[in-house]
């Protein structure tokens, strides 16, 4: 069969003067924003360049979201309040919206899906402004005195085409064999028989770039309040009491309950555009089915005008399309929370459930120790007594009669513990026969029931308070393999001068990412062809205020074939400098 062409997407980072194609001139008097924006970039960049040597750069296209936005929209769902961006599709793209000027009705954004868990409600977003996407500065010589290092954020010479420049994480080095295998990175040496190792990103990179699965502060009460099941739920027969209000439970065990082991579970469920539709009519929802949570990009939600009509044409409630579904399980995960021990006796557990395995942090609030652990998978039932330790004990850092931060993750096979933002412990898990912590072969690993219920937090015997709970995952890089590659593995040259030395490079947001995976006639991209490494985001958007947050709207684009259609602003004023974003490029 012939090899499917590539996903079409512009190019990946583009000189902050303008991207390398051509679009028409907009009239100065509508420009007075970017005009604005100009000057104050100017002295940023004027006390900047003083230090480093430096290039500026526009990100037109959405690969790297969520790490670097392109041309999007700023969504704040209507029902729980989340706050996400969704990228807005630009030329060359096939399904652009933005078309010689106008927006094209088509291809128009209609709507956009909350990526909340327990939300999923479709935002209406017809009328919502089109931002430009980040701007970027990028250190052209760090590279002449030091190597590229893996998942280094790089702009380089696209090896198609080297008058495009393109930006994308660094995942492979000269030297190595890489394979993709259930959403990870693997390397060994090239051309060896030496065991596979999973890419570790540092911690801090990783916090940078995780993606929300669930944010208990957020309900959808409209969903609730027709019956529909909180996420958070104390198991049966336990003693914790929720509080739907200021979304936190509470646990003071009583009589038999301090020597049981009591259990508050997450569990995910994904309401549907048919329950949004029966709560709105005041119908109580029926009991929906645990789900696997899976690789959804909250920046890929977009529906556009032609798929909202058909779905109005069947009679059916607006919803994604096929290309736009996640496919995959995400086993990743990381949970994070406050913890208020309220006396310095019993113990407090964390669980995250990955296949087979039940990752758990045991702290024990008498002695403020650690221990990381799991159930072993030879037991029947996982129990308190057939436990395999992973890692020693280490100082937790939680005392009773104050709010901790903690946050237990289990990405790329590592176990890492921080209380209060200083990492307690952190184990590798490793495949290799003389492992001390073995962790579970890609091969070997399944999903099981457990993993649509897969976090936990347990007391035993401890008086607890816990509150805003959030779940994240990491980014699921995508076998995909639609150019028909004969090898699996992707091999990267080395030479002894580094002149013929080659890089892989794959793109955050991997479903929409036209990347190593998908180059036709080179998979790596050689030494000569790096600009630079990315190193912060030095003007996101502006945000408008006013008129509901919306400001006021200046120009607006002229619609392609629906005159009545909401306007779509350029630009909107007042606005002020979108301070959260401006930051380091993890």
């Amino acid at each position: 069969m012939p090899a499917t062409p590539p996903r079409a997407e512009s190019p990946a980072g583009s000189p902050a003067q303008g991207p390398v194609t051509s679009t028409p001139a907009v009239p100065r008097e509508e420009n007075w924003r970017e005009t604005i924006e100009s000057v104050v970039i100017a002295f940023i960049l004027a006390f900047l360049f003083r230090t480093f040597e430096a290039e500026a750069f526009v990100i037109p296209t959405g690969s790297m979201a969520p790490t670097l936005y392109g041309q999007h929209r700023d969504i704040t769902c209507d029902q729980c309040g989340h706050r996400f961006a969704v990228g807005a599709s630009t030329p060359p793209a096939f399904d652009s919206e933005l078309r010689n000027g106008g927006i094209d009705h088509d291809r128009r954004m209609h709507s956009a899906v909350c990526p909340n868990a327990a939300c999923q409600h479709v935002n209406n977003v017809l009328d919502r402004e089109i931002f430009a996407g980040d701007r970027i500065l990028v250190n052209k010589f760090p590279y002449d005195y030091q190597e590229p290092a893996r998942w280094d954020v790089v702009v380089f010479k696209f090896p198609e085409g080297a008058k495009t420049n393109y930006i994308k994480r660094l995942v492979g080095l000269p030297g190595e064999e890489i394979q993709i295998r259930r959403g990870d990175v693997w390397y060994r040496p090239l051309d060896s028989d030496a065991p596979w190792s999973i890419a570790r990103k540092p911690i801090e990179k990783q916090n940078e770039i995780q993606i929300l699965v669930h944010d208990n502060d957020l309900p959808a009460r409209k969903l609730l309040d027709q019956g529909w099941p909180e996420s958070w739920q104390g198991q049966p027969d336990t003693q914790w009491q929720g509080d739907a209000e200021r979304r936190s439970f509470r646990i003071d065990p009583t009589g038999e309950g301090r020597q049981q082991t009591q259990w508050l579970r997450y569990t995910h469920r994904l309401p549907q555009p048919q329950d949004w539709l029966t709560a709105e009519s005041g119908t109580q929802l029926r009991a929906p089915d645990p789900q696997l949570i899976r690789d959804v990009y909250g920046y890929n939600t977009r529906i556009t005008n032609d798929q909202a009509e058909a779905s109005q044409r069947r009679r059916e409630p607006i919803s994604l399309g096929f290309r736009e579904l996640a496919a995959n399980w995400v086993s990743d995960l990381s949970l994070s929370c406050t913890l208020h021990p309220e006396g310095a006796q019993g113990e407090v557990l964390l669980e995250i459930v990955e296949g087979q395995r039940r990752y758990r942090c045991r702290f024990d609030l008498a002695n403020g120790k650690g221990q990381l652990e799991h159930p072993s998978e030879m037991a029947p039932v996982p129990d308190e007594t057939d436990l395999v330790l992973v890692g020693a004990p280490f100082e937790s850092g939680l005392t009773s009669g104050r709010s901790h931060s903690v946050q237990f993750t289990n990405f790329d096979n590592r176990l890492v513990v921080l209380v209060d933002g200083t990492v307690r412990q952190s184990v590798d898990l490793d495949l290799t026969p003389d492992a001390p912590n073995p962790a579970l072969s890609p091969g070997d690993l399944r999903d099981t029931p457990e993993d649509r219920s897969p976090v936990g937090i347990a007391v035993k015997g401890a008086s607890l308070r816990v509150e805003h709970i959030k779940i994240h995952r990491d980014i699921y890089y995508t076998e995909d393999n639609s150019q028909g590659r004969a090898d699996p593995l992707f091999r990267l040259a080395d030479s002894p001068d580094n002149s013929q030395d080659e890089f892989l490079m794959l793109g955050d947001n991997s479903p929409r990412s036209n990347d190593s995976r998908l180059w036709r006639d080179s998979h790596a991209v050689p030494r000569r062809l790096l600009i630079g490494k990315a190193f912060c985001i030095y003007w996101p958007h502006a945000i408008p205020f006013l008129n509901g947050g919306r400001g006021f709207p200046g120009a607006s684009y002229r619609e392609q074939g629906d005159p009545k259609a909401p306007k779509i602003p350029r630009f909107s004023f007042p606005f002020y400098p979108q301070f959260s974003r401006m930051k380091r490029i993890w």
